[in-house]
Order: C-alpha cells, then sequence, then structure tokens
C-alpha cells in the first residue's frame, strides 16, 4: 500500500554545527503522523524542474522527533552546502514559510538492546539515527560508538549512556574514497560477552564493516544491523544500483 505524501512547512531551520541542520516541518498533513518513528524515514520530495511530466526525485532524512500535539517532525540533516544535488540545495535555500512534500514514515530499524555490550558506528548521515538509539539504550549500556564527521566543530552533544565511550573521526574529505571508519572499528578492543552492533553511512565503510562482523566475527543477524546511506562518487540512485548488484545481499 502506497505510503501517504503530505504537504508541510518549515517551522524552523536551526545551524546544530557547520554541517549539521536541523529542520522542524510542521502542518495539518501530520495530524495522522504515527507516532514511534523516531530513526525512522521520511522522504523530501524534489520535483524536477522543466517538466511536469518527470518522476520527481525523493531523499531519505531520519526522523528526530515528532511533537504530535503541536504536529511537529524534526528532522537532523548533513549540510554540504550547494554542490548540485537535489536535497544539499534544498537545505541550503529553505527558509521558515517554505513548503515541501514528505512521504512516509519508513520503518525504523532500531539497535538490538539485548546484549553485554554495543557497538555503533557511521558518518555524518548516520548521525540521527545513531542519536535516537542512544537514547534508548539501558542507562547502564557499554561500548562504543564511532562517528566519522567533517571537522571538530561537527561534534555535537549526544545522549549517550556513560558507559558508552564515544569517538571522533575527523575526516575533512569525506567525498573521497577512504577507509578512515572501518579501519578505526576494526581496531578498536573486542569486549567478552554477546555484542549487538549497529552501522550506517557511506556504502563502502558500511559494507567492509558488515564483512568484518559477519565473517571475523561471526555477529548473528539478530544483533547486526548494517546499512549504507549514500555511495563516494554517485547518486542516491547508483547506490542502491549498486546495493542490488553487489555479489553478497545486504
Amino acid at each position: 500500500m502506497a505510503r501517504p505524501q503530505r504537504t508541510v512547512t518549515v517551522a524552523g531551520k536551526t545551524q546544530l554545527s557547520p554541517h549539521f541542520v536541523r529542520l522542524q516541518l510542521t502542518g495539518a498533513s501530520l495530524s495522522d503522523f504515527p507516532i514511534g518513528y523516531e530513526g525512522g524515514y521520511v522522504k523530501l520530495v524534489f520535483p524536477l524542474k522543466g517538466s511536469v511530466e518527470a518522476k520527481p526525485l525523493m531523499r531519505s532524512f531520519t526522523v528526530r522527533a515528532f511533537d504530535a500535539p503541536n504536529q511537529t517532525l524534526t528532522l537532523d540533516a548533513v549540510a554540504h552546502g550547494d554542490n548540485g544535488g537535489p536535497a544539499a540545495n534544498w537545505i541550503q535555500q529553505t527558509r521558515e514559510g517554505h513548503e515541501i512534500q514528505i512521504v512516509g514514515p519508513g520503518a525504523c530499524q532500531p539497535i538490538n538492546a539485548e546484549a553485554d555490550w554495543f557497538l555503533l558506528a557511521g558518518d555524518m548521515s548516520a548521525i540521527p539515527a545513531i542519536s535516537v538509539n542512544l537514547q534508548q539504550l539501558p542507562k547502564t549500556a557499554r561500548g562504543h560508538v564511532v562517528l566519522e564527521v567533517i571537522n571538530e566543530a561537527d561534534c555535537i552533544e549526544l545522549d549517550a549512556p556513560s558507559g558508552i565511550e564515544v569517538h571522533w573521526i575527523i575526516n575533512r574529505e569525506p567525498e573521497l574514497p577512504n577507509s578512515k571508519l572501518e579501519d578505526y572499528v576494526m581496531s578498536l578492543p573486542w569486549q567478552a560477552g554477546t555484542v549487538s552492533v549497529w552501522v550506517a553511512g557511506e556504502f563502502s565503510a558500511s559494507r567492509a564493516l558488515r564483512q568484518y562482523f559477519r565473517h571475523d566475527k561471526a555477529i548473528a543477524r539478530d544483533k547486526m544491523y548494517v546499512s549504507c546511506y549514500w555511495k563516494v562518487g554517485t547518486t542516491d540512485e547508483g547506490m542502491k544500483a549498486a546495493k542490488q548488484t553487489d555479489p553478497e545481499p545486504w
């Protein structure tokens, strides 16, 4: 069944860091938006200019919070500036009062909280979902979260259990092929007991970590979630095509 398409208005835009923006969307169309989808996603709809018949582009954004009484949806997004991409351009140019259509929400993929310790990792695109996961972990949780950001000022405050050690990796050129995130994660000491893993971000990094956790560490499927949100050097459509042709299914 097709998910509903809603028209919403930008009610707030806050620069959380040099490369991180918080957007608040509101409107009567959110009156029946379901609760409990923090960490899930909605798709923003970007019509193609010059053709009313062309299929619009859609890009996914993580639901950071939803205030049902005030019909306000909060999305945190990476802001790379005006780089030609529809999402990046819209984030750069949008102002309070602007309207946009959204589709969703899509399913949440929470971390399995039944474990002795936890390992979460991702780049800036994954920080909103990882933030939600950290808030939902038991207060006694221990483990690591590894986050790759563009510069030191992007190390935003996290609401993590005191037993979760936060590691920040600075990568000033995320659009160039690199292995900083996966190298750091693989260098962490392995703790005793059952681990629960949650990873998302760039295609190559996520793929390398998926192979590491699946084959080197033999982590059970129900204790591991690994996904990719984007791929260096290609569009969202190119990333999806790469997933479909990967010899080892995602």
